[in-house]
């Protein structure tokens, strides 16, 4: 790639080349006369293309991993989601109660609207500061409106697994009902056809109906009607018939529906205000279809069967569906605790019984036999010091950052004895105190990384150790 990484769609091109050239040999074939004049051997060979299997298998793998990274954190996503809308709406709501210079409080935080009171020009955004922290100005409107389509975004996606292009597409006449033979109705969610030119329709859930009933006032504000745009097809490079729908918002001082980059910078802004992170720190990103994946993972793993979730998503072959679902070894899980259980039958049932008082008071008392002068050491359980207290020359010794001046003592009395066994010519002690000279400068660099560890507000003794 352009900026360094590699690059993961190598096969598809060599594909394409591949296929091209197949091609004009076939056309040759059929008609002479118009292509043999192009016919030539195809330059790449079927070994070139040997490793599509396996990259393919290496994607799918990337992806079900991605999935079960993203579905833990999603609980977090929706909450700060939730969160966010329900603070810009009372910063909203303040706000336009509030005169230019006025100062109020939103849930222990000051604000204080900006503009002057008094002047014959009306601004149209509310602009807001932060009173008690520093920080830029914002328009109050803008942040709701973004936190609101975040929500809606999120809310949608993660309950029906729509695309990004179904999402937009979703108007009000999406919204229908079914009478069930028993006098029920049901609400439905049907999906315009879009990546398989194939119609959906989703039996909506009562936290799914509730959802559109939001998004549906909040579009039609004070009017009697939802609006009626036009919506311009990135794939098939058209515009769309006036339609009433759902996803469209002010940008540029008109309404127009929402673009799928917009979507897609609003889910990625959002992880990175709420926090979301990974086991390691790394940041995490949300996509649209991340979502989609996450759907079909908890639907399968919740018992639906897959030929179901198949028909919910829209794909036309299993495998597809199949692909998508990072489905937990439960199988393996399961057997494998049957392993365990079963094996603790045959197993003398001493090594399973509680533990006496004696047993855990020595437990207990080999933690204090860790800890030296200079810090403490790691010896696993039950296993003597091999140093003989000579804990310098430890390297399992964690060092005590206050004890360093007892480590300088340490290594002057080593250097006088060094010299008076020099002097004595007793050259088997000078060895082994040259030896604990060098394990005490490895203590002091490690004292020095501690106190550089300190200083960044890091646990050195962890990062000792």
């Amino acid at each position: 790639m352009p900026d360094g990484r590699p690059r993961r769609t190598s096969h598809a091109v060599l594909l394409a080349v591949r296929s091209f050239y197949l091609d004009l040999s076939q056309w040759s074939m059929e008609d002479p006369a118009r292509w043999a004049a192009w016919a030539a051997p195809c330059p790449i060979s079927e070994s070139d293309i040997r490793g599509y299997i396996k990259a393919s298998r290496h994607r799918q793998a990337m992806m079900q991993q991605r999935t079960r990274t993203l579905v833990p954190v999603l609980p977090q996503l929706v909450r700060a989601a939730e969160a966010r809308l329900q603070r810009a709406t009372l910063l909203l709501q303040a706000a336009r109660s509030a005169t230019p210079g006025e100062e109020f409080t939103i849930e222990g935080t000051r604000y204080r609207r900006t503009g002057r009171n008094g002047s014959q020009w009306r601004p149209t955004a509310l602009f807001l500061a932060p009173v008690d922290e520093p920080g830029p100005r914002f328009d109050a409107e803008c942040e709701e409106n973004n936190a609101f389509w975040t929500w809606a975004g999120i809310e949608i996606l993660r309950r029906t697994g729509a695309r990004i292009e179904e999402l937009l597409e979703l108007t009000h006449l999406s919204l229908r009902q079914y009478q069930a033979p028993t006098g029920e109705t049901v609400p439905l969610l049907q999906t315009s056809p879009s990546k398989t030119d194939r119609e959906r329709v989703i039996p909506a859930a009562p936290d799914l109906v509730a959802v559109l009933a939001r998004i549906i006032r909040h579009i039609k504000g004070t009017g009697q009607r939802v609006p009626l745009l036009t919506r311009y097809d990135g794939y098939e490079r058209v515009f769309g018939p006036p339609m009433p729908h759902l996803f469209q918002c002010p940008s540029q001082h008109r309404l127009q529906v929402i673009s799928p980059n917009r979507i897609r910078e609003l889910l990625a802004d959002h992880a990175l205000k709420a926090g979301i992170v990974d086991v390691d720190g790394s940041p995490l990103r949300f996509t649209p279809h991340d979502f989609r994946r996450i759907f079909s993972t908890e639907t399968v793993n919740g018992g639906l069967p897959i030929d179901i979730a198949a028909k919910l998503l829209g794909h036309l072959d299993l495998n597809t569906t199949q692909a998508y679902v990072a489905v937990y070894p439960e199988e393996v899980i399961r057997h494998y605790r049957q392993f365990v259980d079963q094996r603790r039958t045959h197993r003398p049932s001493e090594e399973y019984r509680e533990p006496s008082d004696t047993e855990w008071r020595d437990f207990r008392d080999h933690f204090s036999l860790r800890k030296v002068a200079l810090g403490s050491r790691d010896r696993p359980y039950g296993t003597p010091c091999q140093h003989e207290n000579a804990c310098v020359r430890c390297p399992i010794l964690r060092l005590d950052l206050a004890q360093e001046p007892r480590l300088l003592e340490i290594e002057t009395n080593t250097r006088q004895r060094l010299g008076e066994a020099q002097r004595m010519q007793r050259l088997g002690e000078v060895a082994g105190l040259q030896e604990s000279l060098r394990h005490t400068n490895d203590k002091k660099r490690q004292a020095e990384r501690l106190r550089a560890q300190v200083g960044r507000g890091e646990d050195g003794v962890t990062a000792l150790g």
